[in-house]
């Protein structure tokens, strides 16, 4: 079985997926925005074209089972995503569509999301499933276009055998 090694969240590396801002570290926030304190506009922009409206759901993250095993990879063709965990630190497995537009287990990466930290992914950057880190659940804040899930979505289930483990190091 593949692994993948999940790592901290870093700029350079994760600077082909897309960006990130911890919202709770005041003093990030200052240095990112053009008012030093109280209100911190503009952060991060978040392209969701023109055909609907931004929406704000929420996805419950789970524990499942003994191992952080991928079995379903999704990606937008057109509409980037904010990803935030609310109440806990969470990983992020996110890759690259290969030629095609198709799925490949083989570039998936995983990132530690500290609880706090907004994460926008660029459009096609593939995404799979998400773990809690320390707890059985973590609410995760998603931001996407309205019904992203059904004219903009195109998904993938991992068969059984070629399904990555996440392993996280102490």
């Amino acid at each position: 079985m593949k692994t993948i090694k999940a790592q901290p969240l870093d700029r350079e590396a994760f600077a082909k997926y897309g960006v990130f801002q911890d919202l709770l570290d005041n003093e990030s926030l200052a240095a990112h925005s053009v008012l030093e304190r109280g209100f911190f506009p503009d952060l991060i922009t978040l392209d969701f074209g023109t055909t609907t409206l931004p929406t704000v759901s929420v996805s419950d993250v789970v524990k499942r089972g003994d191992k952080m095993v991928i079995p379903f990879m999704e990606a937008h063709m057109y509409t980037c995503e904010g990803l935030m965990p609310l109440d806990g630190d969470m990983i992020l497995t996110v890759g690259v569509l290969g030629g095609r537009k198709t799925f490949n287990i083989d570039n998936m990466k995983a990132f530690i999301v500290p609880k706090g930290t907004f994460v926008k992914l660029n459009p096609q950057i593939v995404h799979g499933t998400n773990f809690p880190l320390g707890q059985d659940e973590v609410h995760m804040l998603c931001m996407l276009p309205g019904r992203t899930f059904n004219n903009d979505f195109t998904a993938e289930l991992v068969p059984e055998e070629n399904r990555p483990e996440v392993i996280v190091e102490a």
